[in-house]
């Protein structure tokens, strides 16, 4: 195991509360966290995960409460959430806190964390002192925050479709707990930006991949996925978390890496919830399901013929 070093912008303090350890304090948004720097223990991450239970919860009283974007302009929402958000305890991190800053083109500028590739769905930039990474997760001018996608059955060809959408402030908030929980990269949510434009997310910093391929292998491993044999049209993992079945896409390079101490992780993915519906339509994808459920709970899967659709003589 790596050792752990604090850096000078965090420092250990205990919280009181429900969380089920010792969190630290993080200078930069002058809330608590339980991302130290770029190395974590078991214990962080259960921290963490508890912090983001009561964070996500407010947030989404916050939404809940807030009238439909559909009737409001997205920066009016966002105001309206960020008001809301203050009002459940919810974090509201001021960007200048991180050393951001914006143009009058929304254009944001770094004093001194270094900025990363930006993604489909967040910016990210690196605190190298403290060895971890700030998301920003952007309102878009459609009212959606990050992405998700939907399932569809292929009734005309067989299998399933996905189609890649923008996502609602509810989805990004569950698609990083539940990724986090799962075994990815550890994900913090942070908070909300105090206009209320961005959703914030804070992770330890990580390298880059050595081998995509065996890397992906090892780091679905770390989740306990399975891979899907079901017609999706593209590669899928099945998660079994929070006891349901989830749909786990989009590992490309740049969502592959290893963390600090070597080891393969997943630092960010698409991820859908499964309907159960699908599930006993298909006899494939109710093989992995019940495999990621096998493997969650600490069963070893089921041992299948290669070809049990066929009869002994036939093989």
């Amino acid at each position: 195991m790596c050792a752990l070093t604090l850096p000078r912008s965090l420092s250990s303090m205990p919280v009181h509360g429900n969380t089920p350890s010792q969190l630290y304090f993080d200078f930069r948004t002058g809330r608590e966290t339980g991302i130290a720097g770029a190395v974590f223990t078991d214990r962080d991450r259960a921290a963490c995960s508890a912090l983001n239970r009561q964070r996500a919860k407010g947030i989404a009283e916050a939404a809940r409460q807030t009238p439909s974007r559909e009737s409001l302009s997205p920066h009016v929402w966002a105001a309206l959430v960020a008001a809301r958000a203050r009002e459940w305890a919810v974090p509201l991190v001021a960007l200048k806190g991180l050393g951001l800053s914006r143009d009058a083109d929304g254009i944001i500028a770094s004093e001194f964390l270094q900025p990363l590739k930006t993604g489909a769905e967040a910016a990210p930039f690196a605190d190298l002192e403290s060895r971890v990474v700030y998301k920003l997760f952007p309102l878009v001018a459609t009212g959606g925050l990050g992405k998700t996608f939907d399932i569809d059955k292929d009734d005309d060809k067989g299998g399933f479709t996905m189609s890649v959408r923008d996502a609602v402030l509810s989805e990004t908030v569950e698609k990083l707990m539940v990724l986090h929980d799962a075994g990815a990269h550890p994900t913090e949510i942070v908070g909300i930006e105090e206009n209320g434009d961005y959703l914030i997310a804070k992770q330890p910093l990580a390298l880059p991949h050595i081998d995509l391929a065996g890397d992906r292998d090892a780091a679905v491993g770390m989740m306990r996925a399975v891979p899907c044999r079901a017609r999706f049209k593209r590669p899928v993992w099945i998660v079994w978390e929070c006891n349901h079945a989830w749909v786990l896409s989009d590992l490309h390079t740049g969502n592959v890496m290893r963390d600090a101490c070597g080891s393969p992780c997943i630092i960010d993915a698409l991820l859908a919830p499964l309907p159960p519906a699908f599930i006993s339509a298909d006899r494939q994808l109710a093989e992995a399901v019940e495999d990621a459920r096998a493997l969650r709970e600490g069963r070893a899967p089921l041992k299948r013929k290669a070809f049990d659709e066929g009869c002994d003589e036939e093989l």
